[in-house]
């Protein structure tokens, strides 16, 4: 995000900042949709060689079903490129990650395409929408473990969202949220707050951060 997006199920664009998240108890299923959507993009851009698994193939995939995901590439902090979805549009969760990941290696509207010259300066992170809940106020919302989405606008065509991590207060969740996704006075709002899955690690791996609830 940004998070401009029509109304779901549109393509979701992240602004995401990764810091420090939360341990998670069950990052099995991060971790895979993690590897397909490096794997994939490594082979796009031509470095399939520096993946331990080299390309995916779809029929080795996880069968698990998709889930909404959100696939991030930061560099130094900031996002380099970022797609995603709260509603899923492939039927399991790696060729969801897989579907994705292609798009963020064809380059985020914002950014260009990205290069084979710099995936080794990459952090990749697959985020996992574990479920999502209807809120008043997203004042009691955790920003290091929870995310927020932003629904607004006379058709709910307004849509933003903030990642765990992204924030330090719930305040600035909000505020960023409606900066994002550009609410004027008088734009009907709905907020939620999203269980989220994930998992992060260099797109060239040398170690990992995973985390969720």
């Amino acid at each position: 995000m940004p998070l401009h997006c029509r109304a779901l199920p549109a393509v979701l664009l992240a602004a995401c900042i990764p810091l420090i998240p939360i341990r998670s108890f069950a990052a099995t299923e991060a971790l895979k949709a993690w590897t397909a959507a490096s794997d994939t993009i490594l082979a796009h851009v031509g470095k399939a060689g520096q993946s331990p698994s080299g390309p995916p193939a779809l029929g080795n995939l996880s069968s698990t079903s998709a889930a909404g995901t959100i696939v991030t590439l930061s560099r130094a902090g900031r996002t380099r490129a970022c797609q995603g979805s709260l509603h899923p549009e492939a039927a399991t969760l790696d060729e969801e990650a897989v579907r994705l990941a292609r798009a963020v290696a064809d380059g985020d509207p914002r950014y260009p395409a990205v290069r084979s010259s710099e995936v080794a300066g990459l952090t990749l992170r697959v985020s996992l929408v574990r479920a999502i809940h209807p809120v008043s106020r997203p004042d009691a919302l955790n920003p290091s473990r929870d995310g927020l989405w932003l629904r607004g606008g006379p058709a709910g065509e307004k849509n933003a969202i903030i990642l765990p991590g992204e924030a330090k207060t719930a305040r600035y969740m909000a505020d960023e949220a409606m900066r994002r996704a550009d609410i004027q006075a008088g734009d009907t709002v709905e907020w939620f707050r999203l269980d989220l899955e994930w998992h992060e690690a260099p797109l060239v791996p040398i170690t990992s951060i995973a985390g969720g609830k």
